[in-house]
């Protein structure tokens, strides 16, 4: 097969994630087949091509399809690119890629701001910024649907609810479940002296620290550590908020920084080298389809604090202690719960150790998404 995997629309989150993820794989999958990865600034900077081999081809779009801007000039370099390759099929990791291909598309999606149009997190925002979500949602699904043959979701729950927001066939949706990168297996990542361990501050005395490898989404609904803080300061535990947004959002967003540790953007190989030196993972999300963070905390022994909601539940089942993520007080309630039972920590590790054997691992997931290409090559030459 020649496969065409296009990552030109994907800079930052978890897609990007799942992306450089699927990329490592490749290299260990069959290796009769020929992959031509698109891949955007932000692939580029976090692989070394030179590490893969020959049937892995690497072709740089420097700029998104997503920007309207230049659009036209990105989708006439992808037909070029396109014609030249003749693949059997596409692969687009995660849409809208706002680019329809002459071959076979298969695309991802994991935007539950499109098929959660009743989810909290609307709440959240402004009148303007819900407005504008919305408008944005309807905008994508005009391209979904354009530009698509056959989409893959992440679970059962949004392939159900996605079918029914675009009118989309159930037998041209697939699910692949998400998991963490296969970087979590290598020891070398927590090697203090690999280059891509990132050192935080030493611990102070009492010190209990919660992190959130995430940027600065609303539906992140990180904007609830304000309220948590001045409730926090009476504790005997000096509790320490470690993120990883952007220092234009963090200015913004909060005032009082005694009590939150702000590294900024990470690359995925740095992300390791942050669990190691953290207590537990803390999530007060608001939506999701599927974060990578709670098998990640599961595969790093970190005990998962985390939103009450059935889409986190699906998740984490039992591994993980639940809080109302628009309730300080039973936030902080949990927090002290969390840090003042030793016990509770390494139950919920144990679970989590249980829990993390039903997902996919990276090299499955990889193996996955090649035999669905096949498929709907097979499905489309019938």
């Amino acid at each position: 097969m020649k496969i065409i995997i296009n990552t030109s629309n994907l800079y930052v989150g978890g897609g990007l994630q799942v992306a450089l993820s699927f990329i490592n794989e490749l290299q260990y999958c069959n290796n009769e087949n020929d992959y031509y990865i698109f891949m955007s600034q932000a692939i580029k900077n976090q692989i070394n091509i030179e590490e893969y081999p020959s049937n892995l081809s690497f072709l740089l779009i420097e700029n998104s399809p997503s920007k309207l801007t230049q659009r036209h000039k990105i989708i006439r370099l992808l037909n070029k690119h396109e014609s030249n390759i003749n693949p059997d099929v596409v692969f687009t990791i995660f849409g809208p890629s706002y680019w329809k291909p002459n071959a076979i598309h298969l695309m991802g999606f994991a935007d539950g701001w499109l098929y959660n149009p009743d989810s909290i997190a609307y709440t959240r925002l402004s009148i303007y910024n819900r407005i504008k979500r919305k408008l944005l949602s309807e905008y994508k699904k005009y391209y979904l649907k354009r530009d698509a043959n056959y989409f893959v979701l992440e679970t059962e729950d949004a392939k159900k609810k996605f079918s029914d927001i675009l009118n989309v066939n159930n037998n041209n949706i697939f699910v692949v479940g998400n998991t963490y990168s296969s970087i979590f297996n290598d020891k070398k990542y927590i090697d203090t002296n690999n280059k891509h361990f990132i050192s935080l501050p030493e611990k102070k005395e009492n010190e209990f620290r919660l992190m959130y490898i995430a940027h600065n989404h609303p539906n992140k609904n990180l904007i609830i550590i304000n309220k948590l803080l001045p409730l926090l300061k009476n504790m005997n535990i000096n509790i320490k908020f470690i993120l990883t947004i952007n220092s234009e959002s963090y200015d913004i967003m909060f005032m009082d920084s005694s009590n939150i540790i702000n590294i900024g953007p990470i690359d995925q190989k740095s992300c390791p080298s942050i669990y190691k030196q953290c207590d537990a993972i803390f999530t007060p999300t608001l939506l999701e389809t599927f974060s990578a963070a709670y098998p990640e905390a599961m595969k790093m022994q970190k005990p998962i604090l985390t939103s009450n909601y059935s889409f986190v539940r699906d998740i984490c089942q039992d591994a993980a202690l639940y809080f109302d993520p628009l309730d300080p007080k039973d936030i902080v309630d949990k927090i002290k719960y969390l840090v003042q039972d030793k016990n509770l920590q390494n139950r919920l590790i144990k679970k989590g150790n249980k829990r993390i054997l039903e997902f996919e691992t990276a090299q499955s997931r990889a193996k996955k998404y090649i035999e669905l290409c096949r498929y709907i090559i097979n499905k489309g030459n019938k």
